[in-house]
C-alpha cells in the first residue's frame, strides 16, 4: 500500500501546554537504525495579548547565567526571566517613538551589564529613531535609561558585528528603504547601510558613523558572518538586488560582492554536511523559501517552498542531533499562519517538512537557542495577528545546540 508523505502531528494537552510530535516523510515505515528519532516539541505560551511582537532576541539580562528572552511590541520593551518566564517591563509607551521595530543586546558601556540598542519610529512618515537602553546597577532608580544615538528614515534592522577585526563590535544599522523612495516598487533612492561605533562615553559623546554602502532597495534584513579567514566579519544584506556581502577594507572603504541571485527578504546562516547554507524568504514577505548552498562565487540557489503566506522569520539549528542544521520557518499571513521545520540535503534540496505550529502563531519573528540549559535548541516566536509569544521546547532525545 502506498504510504503518505504528509507529516503526522500528535497534539497532547496537559498543564496548559501543547506538545507536537513531528514525524517526517515516510512516517509509519520502518526506519533504519541510523535515522534520527522523530522531532518532538512542547509549546508553552508565555505572553498573550502582547500586541504585534515585532522582535524577540536572547540575552542574559540579570547576569545569572540563564538565557532570558527580550521582546518588543509597538510601545513596550520587556524581558521574560528564565526559568519562570515572568514578564518584566523595561520601557513603556512614551519612552520611545512608536513603533519599536528592532533591538540588539550588548554591554555597550563596558560595566558588565547587558544593555540594548533599540530602533523605533517605525512608520514611513517619520525619521526612525536609534537609541540605546542602559541597564543601571541593581536597585538603582531608574532601573533603565534611554540615550539617543541617531535617526534614519525607515530604520528596520540592527545587529552588532566586528567589521574591522579589532575585537570590538560595531552597531550595524539597515533601513528598509532609501529616503524618499516610493512604493509599490521602491525603486527610488537606495537604502544606506550604516556602521556606528560606541564612543568612550556612549551616554554623552556622539557615536561616530560611517556609510558602508548605499546600493540596496527593500533592504529587509542582514546578518554578520565571516566569509573568509581574516578576523573581521562581513555583512550580508538581503534586498531586491540579492544577497550581497559587504567588506570593510583596511583603508576604511567598503567593497561589496553579490553572492546570491534573487530578491530575498530574510537571510540566516546554517550548515549541512559541513557546507554553509544561507536561507531566505523570497520575495520580501513572500511565499517562497530559498536555500543558497556555498560555492566559491555566487552560491547555488534552490527553492524549497513556494506556498507560504507572508513568510517572515527564519532560524537554523541542529534540532534532531544528527550533526546537520535544520531550518525553522515562520509565516504570518491568512488564512492559516504557522511555523515549520525544513530539513535539506547538502545540495540545498528539500528532504522533508514538519509542522510545529499550525495556526496558533502568526510568526513575525523567531529565534533559536538553548533556553533551559539542556543543550538542545528550542524555538521562541512572537506573533503578529495572534499577539502572543511562545517557546517551543525541544524534547528530542538526541538534538544538540550550537
Amino acid at each position: 500500500m502506498m504510504m503518505s508523505n504528509t507529516p503526522r502531528i500528535a497534539l497532547l494537552f496537559a498543564c496548559g501546554f501543547v506538545a507536537f510530535e513531528l514525524t517526517g516523510v515516510g512516517a509509519g515505515r520502518q526506519q533504519s537504525a541510523a535515522a534520527p528519532p522523530a522531532l518532538t516539541f512542547r509549546a508553552q505560551e508565555i505572553a498573550t495579548n502582547f500586541g504585534v511582537g515585532y522582535a524577540v532576541v536572547p540575552g542574559d539580562v540579570n547576569g545569572d547565567g540563564q538565557m532570558d528572552i527580550l521582546a518588543i511590541n509597538a510601545t513596550d520593551f520587556v524581558w521574560f526571566k528564565a526559568p519562570t518566564w515572568e514578564k518584566n517591563v523595561i520601557l513603556t509607551a512614551g519612552a520611545t517613538t512608536a513603533d519599536n521595530v528592532t533591538l540588539a543586546p550588548n554591554d555597550i558601556d563596558g560595566d558588565g551589564r547587558l544593555d540594548i540598542a533599540l530602533g523605533a519610529g517605525w512608520t514611513r512618515e517619520n525619521t526612525g529613531t536609534l537609541q540605546w537602553v542602559r541597564q543601571n546597577a541593581p536597585g538603582a532608580t531608574p532601573a533603565w535609561e534611554v540615550f539617543p544615538i541617531s535617526a534614519e528614515p525607515t530604520l528596520h534592522r540592527i545587529r552588532w558585528a566586528d567589521v574591522d577585526g579589532d575585537g570590538k563590535k560595531e552597531l550595524i544599522v539597515a533601513p528598509l528603504h532609501g529616503k524618499g523612495a516610493k512604493g509599490p516598487d521602491w525603486d527610488g533612492p537606495s537604502a544606506r547601510l550604516l556602521v556606528f561605533r560606541p564612543p568612550a562615553n556612549p551616554r554623552t559623546d556622539p557615536w561616530p558613523m560611517e556609510v558602508a554602502g548605499e546600493a540596496n532597495h527593500i533592504q529587509h534584513n542582514f546578518l554578520a558572518m565571516n566569509l573568509d579567514s581574516d578576523p573581521q566579519e562581513e555583512v550580508v544584506t538581503a534586498s531586491k538586488e540579492g544577497l550581497t556581502a559587504w567588506k570593510r577594507k583596511s583603508d576604511g572603504t567598503w567593497s561589496h560582492t553579490l553572492i546570491g541571485e534573487g530578491a530575498p527578504g530574510e537571510v540566516k546562516l546554517g550548515q549541512v554536511d559541513k557546507r554553509r547554507m544561507l536561507a531566505s524568504v523570497e520575495p520580501w514577505h513572500g511565499a517562497g523559501i530559498v536555500i543558497y548552498a556555498e560555492k566559491p562565487d555566487v552560491w547555488a540557489k534552490t527553492t524549497i517552498e513556494s506556498a507560504l503566506t507572508e513568510g517572515h522569520a527564519l532560524g537554523w539549528a541542529d534540532f534532531d542531533g544528527d550533526g546537520n542544521d535544520e531550518l525553522a520557518v515562520g509565516w504570518r499571513g491568512a488564512p492559516k499562519p504557522g511555523l515549520a521545520i525544513y530539513m535539506v540535503n547538502r545540495d540545498g534540496t528539500l528532504k522533508s517538512k514538519m509542522m510545529v505550529d499550525d495556526g496558533g502563531m502568526a510568526t513575525e519573528d523567531l529565534i533559536v537557542g538553548d533556553f533551559n540549559g539542556d543543550k538542545k535548541p528550542d524555538i521562541v516566536a512572537s506573533g503578529r495577528s495572534t499577539r502572543n509569544v511562545k517557546i517551543y521546547w525541544n524534547e528530542n532525545t538526541a538534538s544538540k545546540a550550537r
